[in-house]
């Protein structure tokens, strides 16, 4: 029994020296990157299976949509939202600050725009600067 105890007692030993030793030997910075890197979502807004962008049920749901945009910006859980300049087949994007690809989509569901099925999102993990600090005035 003894001799467990000391097995243990080496090996839970060995595994925290481990640990502090990784913690030390930590990357160098990298030259042209910046040092406050994290994982946001970028969510690309699509044409959904209803979408029409000349019908009047779209031009209803367009003020819903801002409003639903600004609350979430307001809330800190969007950082930034726009649409495209171009008519291509991508009609804006948003960058999501939130824990899980799950919660940036249980969040981008809730757009009245998706609910109605004019808008849909493509999402995606993107590693930006720390978007903190960034604000939206309205």
């Amino acid at each position: 029994m003894r001799r467990w105890a000391i097995v243990v007692s080496t090996v839970c030993g060995l595994a925290a020296a481990g640990v502090w030793a990784a913690e030390k030997a930590k990357l160098p910075p990298m030259k042209d990157v910046p040092k406050d890197m994290r994982v946001y979502y970028v969510s690309f807004l699509v044409a959904g299976p209803k979408y029409a962008p000349s019908s009047p049920e779209h031009e209803a749901l367009r003020p819903k949509h801002l409003a639903f945009i600004r609350k979430m910006i307001s809330e800190k859980k969007v950082r930034l939202a726009g649409p495209f300049a171009d008519e291509g087949k991508l009609i804006g994007m948003s960058i999501v600050d939130a824990s899980s690809l799950q919660e940036a989509k249980a969040w981008l569901d809730q757009d009245p725009a998706v609910q109605a099925g004019f808008f849909a999102h493509e999402i995606h993990p993107v590693m930006l600067p720390d978007l903190e600090s960034l604000r939206v005035r309205y």
